[in-house]
């Protein structure tokens, strides 16, 4: 059980497996790191060297910098990954990358449980046919993953209760609240809530009606913690740009982030954090957003499409309220849910400005689910009524 997993490998030491083999180092787990990348493995420690400087404004010492460099140890051949009691991979996401990885894994560790930090794709998908189906789950951390609490925690078709236990015990060994979901579904809940609130920002970013500061600061001053902008610098615009393909295909047109101004940042090299310049400039630290641009984009828009896709995860059977809500309180690091804020502007505002802005600019990532249209009908438009996504 969770209780005795001390050592813990994670494979894929990117942008989020840097920062999660830290955070699992500074909870006090030893700590084995692989990537294919021998690049990536040189400059790792200088890039942890970095996350941990930024946790020292928060209140990190050095003596903990010094403490969790003990703990972490790089093995330069998968095979060398062994002695662990938990396995979690954070490579590129991309299903026959994973697929091989897991399959290497499965020969490797026939008993160790195998979590994946897929942010868009099925656990299913990953570990179809594998003999070790029943040892893979997801554990799905949102970003920044050392601050912030949530991790989503996803069954498979073949995955055990016990592995579902085990990945849950694990993210609270580590500080974090699981979310337990009781369907596997691309996106899961964060991701799937994250694209609907952030597609039509970056449509009104590339049809030049917003600058990234404008729009960020209309957020920051409803109680966002980053901005939109900013949280696509943080997550790198190549992995958006990758996690809207995906989810396109998966949804339909519906879905998905204006790619023409990704692939475009991205072929300038305009990464985000990583090569210190997307949306923001990093070289210097993180963007000081001046909050007197607030006011010149109506945020509205934002909520109505986070509304919209909620509707869609329950339609889809992937969460009720109250765990859509659990999950962006977590993920958003919000003190408010998406339903429970959607209720309280009323789902019948929010969906006149979803059937205004489809009039507008004719694209399906405004037309409401039906589900959404079936409450509005119905009278269930949120507080003022006394019924909307829940009863009050």
């Amino acid at each position: 059980m969770a209780d005795k997993v001390s050592r813990v490998a994670v494979i894929g030491v990117g942008t989020m497996g840097s920062d999660l083999s830290l955070l699992f180092a500074l909870s006090d787990f030893d700590v084995v790191v692989n990537d294919k990348s021998k690049t990536v493995l040189d400059k790792l420690e200088e890039k942890q060297r970095k996350t941990m400087d930024e946790l020292r404004t928060l209140g990190a010492t050095q003596k903990e910098y010094e403490t969790v460099r003990e703990k972490i140890t790089v093995a330069r051949k998968l095979e060398d990954v062994k002695d662990v009691d938990f396995v979690l991979e954070a490579i590129k996401e991309d299903l026959n990358a994973k697929r091989e990885l897991f399959k290497e894994l499965d020969k490797l560790s026939p008993e160790v449980v195998l979590a994946t930090n897929t942010s868009t794709l099925r656990v299913s998908d990953i570990a179809r046919g594998l003999k070790g189906a029943e040892r893979i789950g997801l554990m799905h951390f949102s970003n920044p993953p050392i601050l912030s609490p949530l991790v989503e925690v996803v069954k498979g078709e073949e995955t055990s209760e016990e592995t579902l236990k085990i990945i849950a015990g694990v993210a609270e060994k580590i500080g974090k609240t699981p979310v337990i979901l009781t369907k596997d579904m691309n996106g899961a809940v964060l991701n799937r809530v994250l694209g609907g609130l952030g597609s039509d920002a970056l449509w009104a970013i590339q049809r030049g009606e917003i600058t990234p500061e404008e729009l960020d600061a209309s957020l920051r001053t409803l109680g966002f913690p980053v901005g939109i902008a900013e949280a696509v610098d943080l997550i790198g615009l190549d992995v958006v740009l990758n996690a809207s393909r995906i989810l396109r295909k998966v949804y339909g047109k519906r879905v998905g982030f204006p790619e023409k101004l990704l692939e475009e940042m991205v072929n300038d090299g305009r990464l985000g954090k990583k090569s210190g310049r997307g949306f923001y400039d990093w070289s210097k630290g993180p963007p000081i957003i001046d909050t007197k641009l607030a006011g010149k984009f109506d945020v509205m828009r934002v909520l109505a499409n986070g509304a919209n896709e909620a509707f869609w995860l329950i339609k889809d059977g992937m969460a009720d309220p109250k765990t859509i809500d659990t999950v962006t309180k977590l993920g958003f690091r919000s003190p408010v849910g998406m339903c429970e804020l959607a209720d309280s502007i009323g789902l019948d505002n929010l969906i006149e400005i979803l059937k205004r802005m489809y009039t507008e600019y004719g694209i399906e990532l405004y037309t409401p689910c039906p589900l959404f249209e079936e409450y509005v009908k119905n009278g269930w438009t949120g507080q003022a009524a006394r019924r909307g996504f829940y009863k009050y």
